[in-house]
């Protein structure tokens, strides 16, 4: 079982009864890389998400201004990544994510406990 920084599911999935969703009915993650544990996201999770099925998984690193985007689920893996930096529109999924106004890390006025 995995808590996700952000999680796209169906909006019908919200009616139904518990604190839980079923990984089958996940569309996408999105994780924000943390400055004490970055393993955490980019190796326990990139295996654990394509075997969970999700198609669509992004990580988010506020320490370095980047963003990947990894997509096609095989087995523990998925077949294709791509990478992005701070500012560039990231197509992720049928979605188009806007990046020009993410945070970094050690930047002033951000706060490296805080929000992306």
């Amino acid at each position: 079982m995995r808590r996700p920084d952000a999680v796209v599911i169906p909006e019908d999935v919200l009616d139904e009864e518990g604190l839980a969703v079923d990984a089958s009915q996940v569309l996408a993650v999105v994780e924000i890389v943390s400055p004490s544990n970055p393993e955490n996201d980019y190796v326990e999770k990139i295996s654990e998400y394509p075997a969970m099925g999700i198609a669509h998984y992004m990580i988010v690193d506020p320490r370095k201004g980047t963003i990947e985007v990894h997509s096609d689920p095989c087995g523990n893996r998925y077949r294709h990544m791509d990478p992005y930096i701070y500012g560039d529109m990231v197509p992720f999924g049928p979605w188009q994510v806007e990046t020009s106004a993410f945070r970094r890390y050690g930047k002033a006025g951000n706060d490296p406990n805080g929000p992306v």
